[in-house]
């Protein structure tokens, strides 16, 4: 997830500044390589999958997920880019052939001070297993269901930038990114606003959690925050995030997401439970609930068979 930056953000500088001076300010610890790619291969799982890709590099992250689709005998496309600001490469995986398309986006690059394990790698393995549970199923049949495993997220949403400038997107029906995954019991359904309000995407993904007996939050704009949806939403597309949560966090994240420079947050402790470790050292996968994993992966590819649905009757599903 990237976060959109914003005047009351100097607040927090000065503050770090001071801790600096004053010598309060321990230095972060490195951020550590996870276990090993053969500790997925022997036994692969999402949580598992966290684990090999959390303190990787970006290059080596995609690496991961490369032998990782490989295995699972999931073809895929690389899509590289160049700007000059980043040159990167995005890993795309379809379903189905039909003509409507849902996307669902996961980024697999991680900002450089933090592990990066539910930032992201939470949500390209859950992603990641959704595909798996619905190859298994062989069931998508009117729907083509894009999985852009994205790059350069981190630094201006370079990746999904360069997937809409380069592909006809008119054929896409409903976007959503997938960030923050690991932690909790709920999710939030979040940039809701503008082509997104009362689109097939939103319903269906509200439908696709209530049948899996969770709870679910609807939030609207999110202006501080931003991650690859947004660059479908630009092109006039219903795209929205979604995220996962503890359920009792749900007022305090939209306390904190619609100020995040207040002083009430100056302590990472007061803060939303899946933002005391976003974007920090503490970002490992020894934080990630493998039961959150396997919750998103589900939801996911229960809204894509609704999606698939819905296309072919063309009707509100009940």
């Amino acid at each position: 997830m990237r976060s959109r930056p914003t005047p009351g953000g100097r607040i927090f500088a000065v503050f770090a500044a001071a801790g600096l001076l004053l010598g309060c300010a321990a230095a972060a610890p490195p951020v550590l390589p996870g276990p090993g790619l053969p500790h997925y291969l022997e036994q692969p799982s999402p949580y598992r999958l966290v684990e090999v890709l959390s303190g990787e590099s970006d290059r080596e992250r995609q690496r991961i997920l490369m032998t990782a689709l490989d295995a699972a005998d999931i073809p895929y496309a690389v899509e590289p880019f160049g700007t000059g600001e980043s040159r990167g490469e995005n890993l795309i995986a379809e379903l189905g052939d039909g003509k409507a398309v849902m996307v669902v986006v996961a980024h697999y690059d991680r900002v450089p001070q933090s592990p990066g394990a539910n930032d992201n790698a939470a949500c390209v393995a859950a992603a990641l297993h959704a595909y798996r549970l619905l190859a298994a199923e062989g069931r998508i049949k009117n729907t083509t269901v894009r999985f852009l495993f994205s790059d350069d997220e981190e630094i201006g949403l370079l990746g999904s930038k360069a997937h809409v400038a380069a592909n006809d997107v008119s054929s896409i029906e409903g976007v959503v990114s997938l960030e923050l995954c690991g932690i909790g019991d709920a999710i939030g359904i979040w940039d809701v606003h503008g082509p997104a309000e009362g689109s097939l995407i939103v319903d269906l993904l509200s439908k696709a959690a209530a049948r899996e007996n969770v709870y679910h939050g609807i939030h609207g704009e999110v202006p501080r925050f931003a991650s690859d949806h947004v660059s479908f939403a630009r092109e006039g597309l219903p795209a929205v995030g979604l995220t996962v949560l503890p359920r009792e966090d749900e007022q305090t994240l939209r306390d904190y997401v619609a100020n995040p420079n207040g002083l009430r947050w100056l302590f990472r402790g007061n803060r939303p439970t899946i933002f005391q470790t976003y974007h920090t050292p503490g970002d490992s996968a020894a934080t990630i609930d493998p039961a959150a994993l396997e919750m998103t992966a589900r939801i996911v590819a229960r809204a894509v068979r609704l999606f698939d649905r819905a296309i072919a009757a063309r009707a509100p599903i009940s």
